[in-house]
């Protein structure tokens, strides 16, 4: 079990991206919308939210967005609810100026999806292992105006079978550094 060194909510500590879902278990739409209502409400520079999630709407089109993420993650991203694919907008929509924040905030909407499908008994592991030119001709994407910027796995954990053998054996929580490694008093 992790710990934390100071006092922080426990949401922080119990969350963990596991590999191992439950293909049998989906999310309901307003399971799906309650995960980007809290995304809604993360904070962004100017208020701008320039994050947009793309996600398959019907079963076919779920097995679809699979090609939208490399081979060995798609062994066991294959498995979970949805995959959601993260984009950020990267101009102001107020001035149409090149937003440096966009990814920050859409990071910001990206924690806040992840804690609310903690707090509905889900689990969601972020992947950089896509495929965007995939990803771009099959949704549509404007690069010149979106980035891709990474996919969402969501499900209810489940069992490890699945798994190629490498991923089985980290399939636990990991720890992360300590403070005093990040934080620099000046």
């Amino acid at each position: 079990m992790r710990h934390a060194d100071f006092p922080v909510a426990a949401d922080f500590v119990d969350r963990w991206s596991p590999r191992g879902y439950d293909s049998s278990l989906k999310l309901s739409e307003a399971e799906l919308n309650t995960l980007f209502e809290a995304a809604r409400w993360a904070p962004s520079s100017s208020n701008e939210q320039p994050w947009k999630f793309y996600y398959p709407a019907t079963e076919p089109a779920r097995v679809d967005f699979n090609a939208f993420v490399n081979e060995t993650n798609r062994s066991w991203a294959a498995h979970a609810s949805h995959i959601i694919i993260v984009c950020a907008r990267k101009t102001f929509a107020a001035s149409g100026k090149p937003n440096p924040h966009a990814w920050y905030d859409t990071g910001a909407a990206v924690m806040a999806l992840v804690l609310q499908a903690e707090k509905l008994g889900y689990r969601a592991r972020q992947m950089a292992g896509i495929l965007p030119e995939t990803i771009a001709t099959r949704l549509g994407i404007d690069t010149g105006k979106e980035d891709i910027i990474c996919a969402v796995a969501v499900g209810k954990q489940g069992e490890t079978a699945h798994l190629l053998e490498k991923h089985r054996s980290l399939e636990n929580p990991n720890n992360r550094k300590p403070v005093s490694e990040f934080a620099i008093a000046v």
